[in-house]
C-alpha cells in the first residue's frame, strides 16, 4: 500500500472514530452533542438533497432538507454499529428513503430522481429501517420490487444500473432531450416493438422523427431504451422520472 492510499484509510479510521464518539454521546442524552455532530454533517445532509433532486436548496426554505434533516436524526437514533459498519452509508439510505416517501405523498411538488440513486444496485431498502409502520413497510418492499423488475428488464438489453450510471447526461438539457427521443420510440407501437423484438434502437427509423445527430444517438442508446422502456412500463416512480422532463426539442447536429 503506497503512502496516499494510506492516508486516505487513516482519514477515514479517523472520521469513523469521530463518528462513534458522537453518537455514544448522542445515545447517552448529551443533546449539545447532537447539535454540533447535525451541523459538521449539514454539508453531507445538504449534498443528498442536491442528489435526489438535482437543484441546490436553501436550508431555510426548503421542505425536502427537512425531510432530509429529519431522516438523518432519525439515522442517529436507529443506527446500530453491530448491524451496520457505517453510519454515513446507513444514513445515506435512511435519507434516500425519506426523500422518496416525501416525494409519492406529495406530488404537487415532484422531484426528480436521476439514475445515480441506484448507485449501490444491492441496497436491500426494506431492511433499513426495521421499526416502521405497516404502510411504510410496504412501500418500501413495493419501491424495491420496482427495482428488481427494473433491473430485469434492463438485463435482457445488456444494460445494467452500473451503465446507466456512467452514460446518464449530468446536465438537464441533455436529459431532457434524451428523455424526448425516447417519448418518440414509446409512442409509436412499430418502433418500440421493433426495439423489443430487436433490444436494440431502431435508429434509422428514428432520425427521420428527432432532430438529433446519428451520433447523439448512437453515443446515448441505453439511456433512450432504458426511458423508452419506462414510458411503456407500470413502474410508477420511474414514470414520473421520464415525465418530470419538460417536452423541448434541440438540435445538436
Amino acid at each position: 500500500m503506497d503512502w496516499h492510499s494510506q492516508s486516505i484509510n487513516d482519514d477515514r479510521e479517523r472520521t469513523k472514530k469521530i463518528i462513534i464518539e458522537f453518537l455514544n454521546k448522542i445515545k447517552a442524552g448529551d443533546n449539545s452533542a447532537r447539535d454540533e455532530f447535525i451541523l459538521r454533517f449539514k454539508p453531507f445532509i445538504l449534498k443528498l438533497v442536491y442528489k435526489a433532486t438535482d437543484k441546490h436548496v436553501e436550508p431555510e426554505n426548503s421542505e425536502e432538507y427537512s425531510v432530509a434533516l429529519l431522516a438523518f436524526n432519525e439515522a442517529i437514533n436507529a443506527y446500530d454499529e453491530d448491524k451496520h459498519p457505517n453510519f454515513l452509508v446507513f444514513s445515506e439510505q435512511v435519507i434516500n428513503r425519506r426523500l422518496i416517501d416525501y416525494k409519492r405523498k406529495n406530488h404537487k411538488n415532484k422531484m426528480v430522481y436521476p439514475f445515480s440513486y441506484f448507485e449501490n444496485e444491492n441496497i436491500k431498502l426494506e431492511r433499513t429501517l426495521p421499526d416502521v409502520d405497516s404502510s411504510s413497510a410496504i412501500e418500501r418492499l413495493e419501491f424495491t420490487d420496482e427495482i428488481r423488475l427494473f433491473k430485469s428488464e434492463l438485463a435482457s438489453f445488456n444494460i445494467s444500473f452500473k451503465d446507466l450510471l456512467s452514460c446518464t447526461p449530468k446536465h438537464r438539457d441533455s436529459r431532457e432531450l434524451l428523455i424526448n427521443i425516447a417519448r418518440k420510440v414509446a409512442g409509436n407501437d412499430g418502433l418500440y416493438e421493433k426495439l423489443r423484438k430487436t433490444k436494440k434502437l431502431p435508429t434509422l427509423e428514428l432520425l427521420k422523427l428527432a432532430k438529433v445527430s446519428r451520433r447523439t444517438i448512437e453515443r446515448n442508446k441505453k439511456y433512450i431504451i432504458a426511458v423508452s422502456l419506462i414510458l411503456r412500463s407500470n413502474l410508477e416512480i420511474f414514470r414520473e422520472y421520464a415525465a418530470s422532463s419538460k417536452e423541448k426539442e434541440v438540435d445538436l447536429r
